[in-house]
């Protein structure tokens, strides 16, 4: 059952009292995102974020796996956040750079047969595997997008000066920080200090993430959305 008045309404106002804005607020904050849609469920999630954090400051719970939740949905929410705008400014704002073309490429072993008379040789050699050696060559093939690494996709960003190479590994370190906050993963990550504050530069990341990028699309042509 719901708390009772005016609990549960003193509850919502201190969750919001020191946030900057409403929703609209927090969607309009990502006007560099042209997708609309994206933008809303990206300002969505930022809103969330910053919403369930006051509300577990005022709980002010300090036992280990109240701390623990509370990281480990911040990051959850704050590593799909910049996933999602990595995402967009690379498939969307810079679909047809050689840097992204070549995200789709990579080069693997492909079987080519070999002359029969260089398999034969290749067959009686001294080995207990000659049987199974094949000729083969590299060739470039390409990959699907939702294959595609995220540490891959934040170099490219890099390269394209979309950010700077330390914002990106800090970037990439958010992502996989979420790798790690499955139970048995948490087991052997039990500094919990060091959780709270990835979790909290998370979020302190996000405005001059929001600067580099929204430089970067100037210099091409496109501001803020309005």
């Amino acid at each position: 059952m719901p708390l009772s008045e005016p609990v549960r309404s003193e509850a919502v106002v201190y969750a919001r009292q020191d946030l900057p804005g409403d929703i609209d607020w927090h969607v309009h904050y990502f006007g560099f995102v042209s997708d609309i849609d994206l933008r809303r469920r990206i300002g969505q999630e930022f809103y969330a974020a910053r919403y369930l954090y006051k509300l577990w400051e005022g709980l002010r719970i300090s036992e280990h796996w109240a701390l623990q939740a509370q990281v480990q949905l911040q990051v959850q929410q704050y590593a799909s956040i910049y996933e999602a705008l990595i995402h967009h400014l690379l498939f969307t704002e810079a679909a047809d750079e050689p840097e992204v073309r070549r995200l789709f490429e990579y080069r693997t072993l492909v079987e080519r047969p070999l002359p029969g008379h260089v398999m034969d040789k290749i067959r009686n050699l001294d080995a207990a595997d000659a049987g199974a050696i094949v000729g083969a060559v590299q060739a470039t093939r390409r990959t699907q997008e939702s294959k595609i690494r995220f540490d891959s996709k934040v170099a490219a960003a890099v390269a394209l000066g979309m950010i700077d190479g330390d914002m990106g590994s800090e970037i990439a370190g958010f992502y996989t920080a979420r790798n790690y906050i499955h139970i048995h993963a948490e087991l052997r990550q039990n500094d919990l200090d060091w959780q709270v504050s990835f979790a909290r530069d998370a979020y302190r990341r996000l405005h001059p993430f929001k600067s580099q990028v929204t430089s970067w699309l100037e210099g091409r042509g496109r501001g803020l959305a309005v």
